[in-house]
């Protein structure tokens, strides 16, 4: 989306995520064009030199023949152009060597084109010096492959200016797109708030019969996920297309916040929710706290999801060569190694589960944005009934 302000153009910024996006979509056409062109002219070389070659061989295979009918008398060979380092005699054995009709040779490591004709003391013969000639196509080919590098770097170029040309209505999309979330979730925040409230209130009543209990027990249930992907779509697009002012923030504070905010949560499903950390290290980025305890509750949430009573999910932190890393790891029913990097795609949602409450598949989604937001970068690991690790990694705060 665009708006005309005092005559000129004026662009919505573009999140960071979308500007990667498009710039690798630039990159791919313009290293696609390039491969394109260079191919094309890969072919175009080799006929030029295959063609160029057979031209050369083809005219000095006509004026030894002239020679041959019009000069050799019989039993002559006829030599021009003896290599130094090499007599005429030594050129006139090996064509002597030859069949008849047009052949290439080499003497004295000199490349040498002859015409035969006849044979026995009728045969007479032509040779001359093939260097000039060949070192002819040599040179046209080299000159053809510095063209073509050039003009598979103009065409690259090209590709290039063309390919963001190209994306930049897309660009504008998706932060119109990433704009509309933000404001659409903003505005359903506050009335989906009063609705869990509502429902809350509804289900703190007396009275009612277990089924009228079931149904405003999922009434609430169904609030609250509503209202979680509502904040999640809102802190998405903020961080994007609204990224709040970064500070300071201490890693092993938000494990602390997280695992006393899952602590009941926890304790009713039986899991042992720890906090590995060294006091010694520095555990300190740069980033938005709000967002980064949101990562971080959204990787504990899913793990406690896969973890079985009497299973535990531990924070581990640990910081070194400038970068902190904060891996949340959990025994429960693993995952398959070959789907990890699936597992980052919105609605793309593992296995198993112990079903506490519906999932959409936007959790690891957003951990994945929260992270590349702060320069970080996040690592599945796990294998099929033997738990799973989250491991996220951060620049370390200078």
């Amino acid at each position: 989306m665009s708006r005309r302000r005092g005559g000129a153009e004026h662009r919505l910024p573009s999140a960071p995520a979308d500007r990667r996006l498009l710039r690798r979509a630039s990159i791919v056409v313009a290293v696609q064009t390039a491969i394109a062109v260079a191919l094309v002219i890969g072919v175009l070389v080799a006929l030029v030199y295959s063609i160029s070659g057979q031209e050369r061989v083809s005219a000095t295979a006509y004026k030894l023949e002239a020679k041959v009918t019009e000069h050799a008398a019989p039993g002559e060979t006829i030599v021009d152009g003896a290599p130094e380092g090499c007599t005429e005699d030594e050129v006139r054995a090996a064509v002597d060597e030859l069949a008849p009709g047009t052949q290439r040779f080499e003497v004295c490591d000199t490349p040498f084109l002859a015409h035969i004709e006849g044979s026995g003391d009728d045969r007479v013969a032509a040779a001359t010096n093939f260097t000039e000639q060949q070192e002819e196509t040599e040179r046209l080919a080299r000159l053809s492959i510095l063209v073509g590098a050039v003009g598979v770097l103009a065409a690259a170029g090209l590709g290039w200016l063309v390919a963001r040309r190209a994306v930049r209505p897309l660009g504008d999309a998706l932060t119109s797109q990433r704009r509309f979330v933000a404001e659409a979730s903003h505005e359903l925040r506050t009335p989906l708030a009063i609705l869990h409230t509502r429902a809350q209130l509804l289900q703190r009543r007396p009275g009612g019969d277990d089924d009228q209990r079931q149904e405003i027990d999922q009434l609430v249930d169904d609030a609250r996920v509503l209202n979680d992907i509502v904040n999640d779509l809102l802190l998405s697009a903020e961080m994007q297309f609204r990224p709040e002012s970064r500070q300071p923030v201490d890693l092993a504070r938000v494990a602390t916040e997280v695992k006393d905010s899952f602590s009941a949560t926890a304790d009713e499903a039986g899991v042992d929710l720890v906090v590995d950390s060294d006091p010694a290290e520095s555990h300190v980025i740069t980033g938005v706290p709000s967002a980064l305890r949101r990562a971080v509750a959204a990787l504990v949430d899913n793990s406690m999801d896969h973890v079985a009573r009497g299973g535990t999910v531990t924070l581990g932190l640990s910081g070194s060569g400038g970068t902190v890393r904060i891996s949340v790891i959990d025994d429960g029913d693993g995952l398959d190694p070959e789907l990890a990097a699936q597992l980052t795609q919105r609605f793309r949602r593992g296995s198993g589960g112990n079903g506490h409450h519906p999932r959409l598949g936007l959790g690891l989604a957003l951990v994945d944005e929260i992270v590349h937001a702060h320069d970080g970068t996040l690592a599945i690991d796990g294998r099929p009934g033997d738990g799973a690790t989250v491991t996220l990694t951060f620049p370390a705060a200078p």
